[in-house]
């Protein structure tokens, strides 16, 4: 099969497996809004943050290691091993020592007894976070999608039935456990261990090339990372842990359609990039920014759009003040793809460091304006992360023109149409919304349903007249892909670069 077609294939199969566990979660979530407290759910995610960051900073580039340079051997992958297992086991220590403290530097004193088990299930995962790499580098798409959507079904379902139980925020705790060993066996079953547990002699000049390598792009992972996770940690020194709670499950929520389909498309560009020829990468690359940007585009906003119902259709009361905080984040899902796409191809030309100058700039703009605007109430904070993000998406775009010495028109003018064509999707969906409450009232999901049908039938016309070349685009790769599941002919040969290549004036 051909290399471009391993590569759709390969994020259509973690995108279509990673849909029925995030489904499975987002459900999970919702239920757990019966069961648990804002404060509850805010004090646990205060924890998590603080886990998770010292998790990332111990993380030194080295799985992106492993997956871009894919000829560098077992030898290389033992390193890896043992120097990730090693940072983690310090820092990890670091957080149980120090984590009272910083938990009740952001007004969240009681989170800390969290801590040792996030901690743990941090761990679980640390200890075979490369075999999950080892499959991304020899493009086992299918086979790392599955393990972890295992995990989050084994996490979602835990969770609810736990707090079902009165277990409160540690049923949260104990779900994460539960989701890192499954992951954990799973792994250890699909990768051969002498992939990354060959032993040999720990060399320094192998350690510094790692390092080299990795922590230019370990500084970008930190900066993603805060940019995604900080922000909660200051909503929860202005407001609280529940206004935090309730702002970064609006976050969650609003941020499925990027973390679905931006970051698993993510993964799958990483080695597909790294085995293509230098001269297929930029046409690929602008590809698979218009096709992304049309498939996230209208999830994103439309999700926006419904924010209201589906908050009234799924939460409890206590959670009401989620709907707005949605509402405005939704934005954040249309713009963070493009980094994720941007992102493996100057990896794979070795420009770690303009990743992370990227993507430092981005956590440091996006935390100034958290904490300035903030200042006025959670909604301008959510206005913060749109903006900041947005920025960020252009930033990204003039880099790769710059390096590519090509017009920012080339890319931006294909990524706003599916953009535009969203608008009278939203117009839609808010008169149906009207007509609706007009009418008479609805059973509890009714409207949620005829306000989504209402915008998927709006949305597909007017992506078909304003961005017509990127959605004929998508269902030609759709097509190709349904045709290849029902063993019926289709070509393996990708098509020509230049004639996917997105022009300034009419898109693909």
């Amino acid at each position: 099969m051909a290399l471009a077609q391993r590569a759709v294939l390969g994020a259509l199969w973690n995108i279509t497996t990673g849909v029925g566990a995030r489904a499975l979660t987002l459900i999970g979530t919702l239920l757990l809004t019966r069961y648990l407290a804002p404060s509850e759910y805010g004090e646990v995610m205060i924890a998590s943050v603080v886990v998770l960051s010292a998790h990332m900073l111990a993380s030194a580039g080295l799985g992106q290691y492993v997956v871009s340079k894919p000829a560098a051997g077992r030898e290389v992958t033992f390193h890896a091993t043992v120097l990730f297992t090693g940072l983690g086991l310090v820092a990890l220590g670091l957080v149980i020592a120090l984590g009272r403290p910083i938990c009740a530097f952001f007004g969240a004193p009681s989170a800390a007894r969290y801590l040792p088990g996030l901690a743990l299930g941090t761990l679980i995962d640390r200890l075979v976070f490369l075999p999950d790499r080892i499959l991304i580098r020899d493009m086992r798409f299918r086979a790392s999608a599955l393990t972890r959507s295992l995990g989050e079904v084994v996490f979602a379902t835990s969770a609810v039935a736990l707090a079902a139980l009165g277990r409160g925020g540690e049923a949260l705790v104990t779900a994460t456990i539960a989701r890192a060993a499954v992951k954990a066996l799973v792994l250890v079953v699909l990768v051969d261990r002498r992939e990354w547990l060959t032993p040999c002699r720990l060399r320094r000049d192998r350690t510094r090339d790692l390092l080299a390598f990795g922590i230019p792009i370990a500084v970008a992972q930190i900066a993603d990372f805060g940019s995604r996770r900080w922000d909660n940690l200051i909503i929860a020194n202005l407001y609280g842990p529940a206004v935090a709670g309730m702002y970064n499950l609006a976050y969650n929520l609003a941020d499925i359609p990027a973390t679905q389909i931006g970051e698993t498309i993510g993964d799958v560009l990483v080695p597909s990039f790294a085995h293509m020829a230098p001269e297929k990468r930029r046409p690929s690359l602008q590809r698979a920014l218009t096709l992304i940007t049309v498939v996230v585009a209208p999830l994103a906003i439309g999700l926006g759009a419904v924010a209201p119902t589906v908050v009234h259709t799924f939460f409890d009361p206590r959670w009401d003040a989620v709907w707005p905080m949605l509402a405005v984040l939704s934005a954040l899902s249309v713009a963070r793809p493009v980094a994720w796409i941007v992102t493996p191809f100057l990896q794979v030309l070795d420009r770690p460091r303009a990743q992370m100058i990227l993507e430092v700039t981005k956590a440091a703009g996006l935390l100034v304006a958290i904490a300035l605007l903030g200042q006025l109430g959670p909604l301008w904070a959510c206005v913060a992360v749109g903006v900041a993000f947005g920025a960020n998406a252009v930033a990204n775009v003039w880099v790769v023109a710059q390096m590519e010495c090509v017009p920012m028109a080339s890319f931006l003018v294909p990524l706003v149409r599916p953009v535009i064509a969203c608008a009278p999707m939203v117009g839609a969906v808010i008169g149906a919304r009207h007509l609706i409450a007009i009418a008479a009232p609805l059973p509890r999901g009714v409207g949620l349903a005829i306000e989504t049908l209402v915008g998927a039938i709006v949305f597909v016309p007017s992506a078909l007249l304003l961005a017509p070349d990127v959605a004929r685009d998508l269902l030609s790769v759709l097509r190709r892909h349904l045709a290849r599941r029902r063993g019926g002919p289709v070509e393996d040969a990708p098509p020509d670069p230049d004639a996917s290549k997105p022009a300034a004036g009419d898109g693909a």
